[in-house]
C-alpha cells in the first residue's frame, strides 16, 4: 500500500519519538489529502499524550486494519525525493 491510498479514518502505526518513548505511536488519519504530510490524531498510549497534528508520510510505518494486521506503507519515489530535499534543507 502506498501513502496516497490512505483514507480518512484508517489507523496507522508511526515511528517512535525516542526522547518520549521507544514504543511506536498509533494514530488515525484525519484527512484525505495527498502529498508528503498527513493530518493525524495520535492515540494516548505508550507514554504519548493524545494530540492532533501533521506528520510526514515517512513517519507512517504501517497501516493497521480492523484485525490489527499491519501492512507496510510504501512512499512513492517522487515523494521520497521531496522528503530527502526537506531533510537536506532542515538538518544538513
Amino acid at each position: 500500500m502506498t501513502h496516497n491510498d490512505l483514507k480518512k479514518g484508517m489507523r496507522v502505526q508511526l515511528t517512535p519519538i525516542p526522547t518520549i518513548s521507544n514504543q511506536p505511536r498509533f494514530a488515525t488519519i484525519m484527512d484525505n489529502i495527498k502529498g508528503i504530510t498527513r493530518m493525524v490524531h495520535i492515540e494516548e498510549q505508550n507514554g504519548y499524550f493524545g494530540d492532533m497534528g501533521s506528520v510526514y508520510v515517512s513517519e507512517i510505518e504501517y497501516v493497521l486494519f480492523p484485525d490489527d494486521m499491519p501492512e507496510k506503507l510504501e512512499v512513492s519515489e517522487a515523494h521520497q525525493k521531496k522528503l530527502d530535499l526537506l531533510t537536506r534543507i532542515h538538518w544538513g
